[in-house]
């Protein structure tokens, strides 16, 4: 298991699942699709694999991004850029787009603040990748 590499391709399907469900709900729906990236927010889950493996690591990492290095942010700063992102209006960040803040140490949240429309990777720009995403996800919950 590669926590790195799983955390990487959930973020991706993420934003091919956006793009795909943008492509087939909005059009005359009335339906506003939108993903984030919230930050680096320590204090989550994220990390809980590394605090098994080395805990003192992980708690000083946590420690140096949080209160040194400033590149993490708090807990509040990521649910008020998902309550921004979910209330926004359409004319201020569209359906289909991706919001994250400008740099890793920005505690920004709204779109006045930086907290905006960011590019998307290459990868995350692949329709075929989107369409089959969507398909897969289709067949998974057609099983439950």
């Amino acid at each position: 298991f590669n926590g790195a590499k799983a955390y990487h391709d959930s973020k991706l399907c993420n934003v091919l699942f956006l793009k795909e469900a943008h492509k087939r709900w909005v059009d005359g729906e009335g339906v506003s699709v939108r993903a984030f990236n919230p930050g680096l927010i320590t204090s989550t889950g994220l990390f809980r694999n590394a605090r098994k493996e080395n805990p003192i690591s992980t708690a000083l990492f946590g420690f140096v991004a949080t209160n040194l290095a400033g590149f993490s942010v708090p807990v509040d700063v990521g649910g008020d850029r998902l309550v921004y992102m979910a209330t926004a209006s359409e004319e201020e960040v569209p359906s289909g787009s991706y919001l994250s803040a400008p740099k890793a140490t920005s505690k920004a949240v709204t779109g006045a603040e930086g907290f905006d429309i960011a590019t998307i990777s290459k990868e995350a720009k692949d329709d075929d990748l989107a369409a089959k995403l969507w398909e897969k996800s289709k067949d998974v919950v057609a099983r439950l």
